[in-house]
């Protein structure tokens, strides 16, 4: 992902961690982690809170699927 060579590395340490919780559960991952549904977006998007960063995703319950669209500072996340 382009985006993520822009990032920390604390901060992409944590979006690992994240991967690996999206197994058990991509709606409400472990404790940590500050998950919201996205309003006005499509379909079942969530965004999920790391420090100053964000990443939108979608997930496809019905395929059992996640997809990450964007994983940026929150100034531009949300464009």
């Amino acid at each position: 992902m382009k985006n993520l060579e822009k990032v920390p590395k604390h901060i992409v340490e944590k979006f690992l961690k994240l991967l690996d919780e999206f197994e058990k559960n991509p709606v409400r991952p472990g404790s940590g982690f500050d998950v919201r549904p996205m309003k006005g977006y499509p379909g079942n998007t969530y965004r999920l809170r790391i420090g100053k960063h964000r990443v939108l995703y979608a997930v496809d319950n019905e395929n059992k699927k996640v997809r990450i669209t964007t994983i940026q500072h929150r100034e531009g996340a949300y464009k």
